[in-house]
Order: C-alpha cells, then structure tokens, then sequence
C-alpha cells in the first residue's frame, strides 16, 4: 500500500488502486497491524476513508483507534458523496459505540434530509441509488438507536 499512497499524492486517480488495497487489509485481522500507519494515511481523503476505517478497525490496536473521530471523518466521506455506500459499512464496523448523539443527528439527516446525497452518476440511476442509500441509513439509524437490554415488566 505504501507505493500506492504515494501515487496517489502525485495523480488523484490513483486513489481508486489504494481504495481497492485498503478493502482487503481487513481480512488480515491484527497481522495487519504494521499497515495502521499507511491506513490512517488514507483518512484525509473522502474518497478513501470509507475503505480505510473498516480496515484500520480490524488490524489496529483497539486502544490506538479513536473510534469517535473515525465516526465523525466517515460522516464528512458520506456527505461529500465519496462513497456513502461504504461509509455505511464502516459505520456498521465502527458500531453504535462510537457515535455520538450529534452522529446520529448527520446520519438521519442522511437518510431523511431534503438534499439528495446521491447527486452525480447515470441519470436514470441517481434516484434509485440514493433511495436505497437513503434506506440504508434508515436502517443504521434504527440499529444504532434501538433500545437493549429492556426487561419486559412482570406482575407482582
């Protein structure tokens, strides 16, 4: 990856070769580890950081990761129209730990806001994209916000 990230500094479209690098890292669990530097690289950019957090989530140190701010950095890839596909699967990595209630604000206004956050592509394709995005982030909103733990009352 480290070759990778250093194209990318010299052409944009290189980002898409370390996305594709930073997807499977994932799949390396903590042998991974002496790649954390390289993934955290990556979270300056929109673009990146949706393939970047799911990666740094299964190879860091948990201790080493703020996982609030890899929240609030996935939200910010997700309302740039980066790939909010795969900043809802990061969201999904990170878990309803790592949100905080302004979070769960930028993640519903997400899946209910009057803005389309699918805004450029095919035509024909923008609507039902961001409609399914849209149900997608309904869907995290009401995992990350369902009650547990709740004990059904019983009779005296």
């Amino acid at each position: 990856m480290g070759r990778t990230a250093e194209r990318h500094a010299q052409n944009s479209w290189s980002q898409w070769s370390t996305v594709r690098a930073a997807r499977p890292t994932a799949l390396l669990g903590p042998a991974g580890r002496p790649l954390t530097s390289r993934l955290k690289t990556l979270l300056d950019d929109p673009v990146q950081v949706p393939a970047a957090v799911p990666a740094l989530t299964a190879v860091a140190a948990p201790a080493s990761l703020d996982r609030t701010a890899l929240a609030s950095t996935v939200l910010w890839s997700a309302e740039q129209e980066a790939d909010p596909t795969g900043a809802c699967d990061a969201l999904e990595a990170l878990g309803v730990a790592a949100l905080t209630a302004d979070h769960l604000r930028r993640l519903s206004a997400l899946a209910d806001g009057d803005a389309r956050i699918i805004r450029s592509g095919a035509e024909d394709r923008i609507i039902r994209q961001d409609e399914a995005l849209r149900n997608r982030a309904r869907a995290l909103v009401t995992t990350f916000t369902a009650p547990t733990g709740l004990t059904t009352p019983t009779a005296p």
